[in-house]
């Protein structure tokens, strides 16, 4: 039953019929075919477990319903709605075929808005794992403060306490430090404030961290994760609903779930449900049934009531964005400076270069960082760019763990460059930017360049006869290039090559607005780098200086 309600939701997002976001749909596509297709091939190596499901259907159909809307009574399975049953079959189902104790899916997160039953599917969680995993197994959850960390450990009790069937076998304590024992398996669950130092003596088979986007770094699940590398199954869940919070650590996380299901990561023990109203559809139906799955009118009602509060009263605009949207703020956390999808409809399979004339920016930040430069060019009002980045030599190993990319597949694709040892070389930088004209049979223009880290580079290509310009990095100056660019993604009037790196740093950058509304891509914002996005702007910034890019499209050469 459970099989077939996890894939009857899958279906129905597919077809349409499930209104919900862009990567459930991708989350969705991945299980059908996995399940019908991949793992029945002998180079996938996961399989989905049938006895396992049984196995949690049976639990499912012991435990009862202790709180909820015409559920209260019901078995858990029999009341389960499709998408907490796509959740559950995927968290447990998938195994390694060479190890069917072995979890597919390690890094699991829930991102979902308040009234969707989180802490339901939290506690759901640690009864199956407290009766399925090995016996003497730990299991925990973490939260920043003590009251929510209460909420999980109150669900589970009360779940037990509706399923004398189950919660026979279940010693649980009064107090909220006291450990929920499995008397059966000898596993026990305890709930835990998010404190670091507290938690690095522990041993979790799997912890929850409940309310993530509140957390503002990663000690307290680090702290976690190095007590389960001694561990033969461990799972991490990260549970939470959006916050008025531009220093979450939860930006970071689905910065990153964004980048795998858009293919610029490859992750496939990451499983995620990530709900909420994108931002055209924050204040209408649309963007109610996208953040919030769980299908039900009376909530859908309460929601629009305060969709109306929030219409006419701005104090209550934060609750309603953020608790029902699932959309975090505050509005200067950047918002995303090009949808990767729009930029890959302009991506062309080939370009020639030759005889054209071009416009160079660099972006030449730290040299212990990433660097980049970019050309540009134009024809018929359309811009074609291509962007490549330089990057310390001896730092790869570490930014590859770091950015979770590999710098050695761009590096042979001839986008990145490895130069200098723990920092780049400049002097290699400024000879590349010297072959520009011979390696693309180009006429190079102009080139670009920010004062405060490339004057030195600046003046050698002044004496080598190019005319250099220098670019204020301020958004007054960087704004109409800026703007440009991204008009120009939106309309397909800018064309790249196969990037998969400039795909990234687009996907990476966000953009804010300053007083005056003048668009910029703030750096300090973005969710990685960007540096061959803003060398991009750097070029576009001196094309608009020659060429004139008129309002309906048309174009006027300036001064060449």
């Amino acid at each position: 039953m459970i099989l077939e309600k996890a894939i009857d939701y899958a279906e129905k997002v597919l077809s349409g019929e499930e209104i919900t976001t862009k990567e459930v749909k991708i989350q969705c596509d991945w299980f059908l075919k996995d399940y019908y297709e991949r793992q029945h091939d002998d180079n996938f190596p996961y399989y989905f477990d049938d006895y396992e499901v049984k196995k949690i259907e049976g639990i499912l159909g012991l435990l009862n319903f202790a709180t909820g809307l015409g559920v209260i009574g019901k078995s858990i399975l029999e009341g389960l709605e499709g998408f907490q049953a796509f959740f559950i079959v995927n968290v447990f189902a998938w195994r390694f075929k060479d190890n069917k104790e072995k979890f597919k899916n390690r890094d699991i997160t829930l991102f979902i808005p308040r009234k969707n039953s989180k802490t339901f599917i939290c506690s759901l969680i640690l009864i199956i794992l407290m009766l399925t995993e090995d016996d003497y197994s730990e299991f925990y959850s973490i939260c920043l403060d003590r009251e929510l960390a209460g909420e999980v450990k109150k669900a589970i009790t009360q779940i037990l306490d509706a399923s004398p069937d189950i919660g026979k076998y279940f010693i649980v304590p009064k107090t909220l430090s006291g450990k929920i024992k499995c008397k059966l398996t000898n596993s026990y669950y305890q709930a835990r404030t998010a404190e670091a130092n507290r938690n690095n003596s522990i041993r979790p088979s799997a912890f929850i961290a409940d309310e993530v986007g509140a957390f503002k770094d990663y000690g307290n699940i680090n702290a976690m994760k190095s007590g389960q590398l001694n561990v033969k199954n461990p799972l991490r869940f990260k549970l939470t609903t959006a916050y008025a919070e531009d220093k979450s650590i939860m930006l970071e996380e689905l910065a990153y779930i964004k980048k795998v299901f858009n293919g610029l990561i490859d992750d496939d023990r990451m499983f995620a449900l990530v709900y909420y109203a994108e931002p055209e559809h924050l204040w209408d139906d649309t963007g109610l049934y996208q953040a919030n799955p769980l299908r039900i009118e009376a909530n859908y009602n309460e929601i629009r009531d305060s969709r109306k509060t929030a219409l006419e009263k701005p104090s209550e605009r934060e609750e309603y964005l953020c608790k029902h949207m699932n959309h975090f703020l505050p509005t200067n956390s950047g918002e995303t400076y090009i949808n990767i999808e729009d930029l890959r409809k302009c991506k062309i399979d080939n370009f020639d270069w030759s005889g054209r004339q071009v416009w160079l920016g660099l972006d030449l930040a730290l040299t212990s960082d990433n660097t980049s430069y970019s050309i540009v060019t134009e024809e018929d009002g359309k811009i074609y760019a291509d962007s490549f980045a330089f990057v310390p030599s001896e730092r790869i190993p570490e930014k590859n763990k770091m950015e979770k990319i590999n710098y050695q597949d761009f590096i042979r694709e001839g986008k990145c460059y490895p130069c200098g040892d723990m920092t780049v070389d400049y002097g290699f930088i400024e000879d590349i930017i010297l072959q520009v004209e011979s390696k693309f049979n180009v006429t190079v223009v102009k080139i670009a360049y920010d004062r405060w880290n490339c004057l030195s580079s600046a003046q050698r290509f002044e004496r080598e006869g190019y005319t250099t310009v220098e670019v204020k990095q301020h958004s007054s100056v960087l704004h109409p290039a800026t703007k440009l660019l991204k008009e120009k993604i939106l309309n397909q009037e800018f064309h790249y090559t196969q990037n998969k790196l400039l795909e990234i740093n687009f996907q990476n950058a966000k953009a804010t607005e300053d007083n005056n509304k003048n668009l910029y891509v703030n750096k300090k914002k973005s969710d990685g780098k960007v540096d061959m996005v803003v060398s991009l702007i750097n070029a576009i910034y001196l094309l608009q200086q020659d060429v004139i890019f008129n309002s309906d499209g048309g174009w006027t050469v300036q001064v060449i």
